[in-house]
């Protein structure tokens, strides 16, 4: 074994230490074999030495590693201010809010989750650092911000589920919040082009997650499994994800878990390009995708305790049926039993009644009423 630089590494050689970030955390394990795209990486986190099998080495010198490049904010000052009182606004909303319970199908952990939840959001509430990140996303464009709120709500809930301790549910949830801060460094104009990417500007949007890593890394008073989860939340369990392509437990679980929210919460909403996909669409990708983008065993428990039809939500069905969501099965969310209350021609229903859409495999929810 031998430590070189870098930028004297070749590919094919492997590594005989594992590569670690701060506090620790390994970002590539002992064994891996080094291809450019790794070594382009590890030389944009600022990683400026590793250590490689003796019998592959090329080079002895070993400096000490690089300051990490800064995070350059490009925000109007008024602007951020107002982002700042949204966000607070928002976070407050937040604390017992009516939203939070209705995202729980298991009404009966909903209040002490909430309790939980609430208590651990008004803790971010003061913390500057925190508040800061966030009204940077919000100023990066609102819905981003929203986004990582909706993200940090599904990912406690699978958090709680799983029986994380509540300074674990801390970690997750900051890390939820923060996990796409690396977006708002990304030049407006690429951040909301609605055509294809070029190869060019997609590295350029990619190399969020390592910007993230950086910015996040460097802050005080910031979990450092938050920089880990902006680092990997796209990282996926087959090796297919990025930055690295790393896989499996290689993965740390609070990235699995926010990966999972992040894609389910961007698949319901609408972007420039689509319209949104109904929550009922969203889940059946996720199954589909259980172990090979994403671990089943935490698939299962975001399907089996986000309600993605909150009880007494109206909906309509493709049979152009208005209904109202009546019960959900937690093991089967995304066909719950409805009661019809409006025919397709619009009339109404003088005496609702209930279809389960378990055993009315034709019917399936199409929209949500507002």
């Amino acid at each position: 074994m031998i430590q070189i630089q870098t930028h004297s590494v070749r590919p094919g050689q492997t590594l005989a230490k594992p590569v670690l970030g701060k506090n620790g955390a390994v970002i590539l394990a002992t064994g891996t074999k080094l291809t450019e795209r790794y070594i382009g990486r590890l030389k944009e986190l600022g990683i400026s030495a590793v250590c490689v099998h003796e019998e592959a080495a090329s080079s002895l010198a070993a400096p000490a590693r690089d300051t990490a490049p800064s995070f350059q904010d490009i925000h109007d000052g008024a602007s951020l201010q107002a982002s700042r009182a949204a966000v607070a606004d928002t976070v407050a909303d937040f604390i017992g809010g009516d939203a939070i319970l209705k995202r729980l199908s298991v009404p009966l952990l909903g209040q002490r989750f909430l309790r939980i939840y609430g208590h651990m959001l008004d803790y971010v509430s003061r913390q500057p650092v925190i508040m800061e990140q966030l009204a940077l996303l919000h100023d990066k464009d609102p819905f981003l911000f929203q986004h990582a709120m909706n993200v940090s709500a599904y990912s406690a809930i699978v958090g709680f589920a799983n029986g994380y301790s509540e300074s674990q549910l801390y970690e997750l949830t900051v890390a939820a919040l923060l996990f796409d801060i690396g977006m708002a460094s990304v030049p407006q104009s690429l951040y909301a082009k609605s055509g294809s990417l070029t190869p060019i500007e997609k590295e350029r949007i990619e190399a969020h997650s390592i910007e993230g890593y950086q910015r996040l890394s460097e802050l005080e008073g910031i979990p450092y499994t938050a920089a880990l989860c902006a680092l990997q939340h796209h990282e996926r369990y087959n090796g297919s994800g990025y930055p690295f392509g790393i896989k499996q437990e290689e993965i740390h679980p609070y990235a699995q878990i926010i990966g999972i929210a992040d894609i389910y919460d961007a698949l319901v909403s609408p972007r420039h390009h689509r319209k949104a996909y109904t929550p009922g669409e969203a889940i059946e990708y996720l199954f589909g995708s259980g172990d090979t983008l994403f671990n089943l065993s935490f698939v299962k428990l975001f399907v089996g305790h986000v309600s993605i039809y909150p009880v007494g939500s109206r909906v309509r069905l493709n049979n152009g049926q208005t209904a109202i969501i009546a019960s959900v099965d937690p093991s089967f969310v995304q066909r719950p039993i409805v009661k019809v209350i409006q025919e397709p021609d619009g009339s109404l229903v003088l005496y609702p009644y209930e279809l389960d859409l378990k055993d009315s495999l034709e019917v399936v929810i199409s929209d949500i009423v507002q």
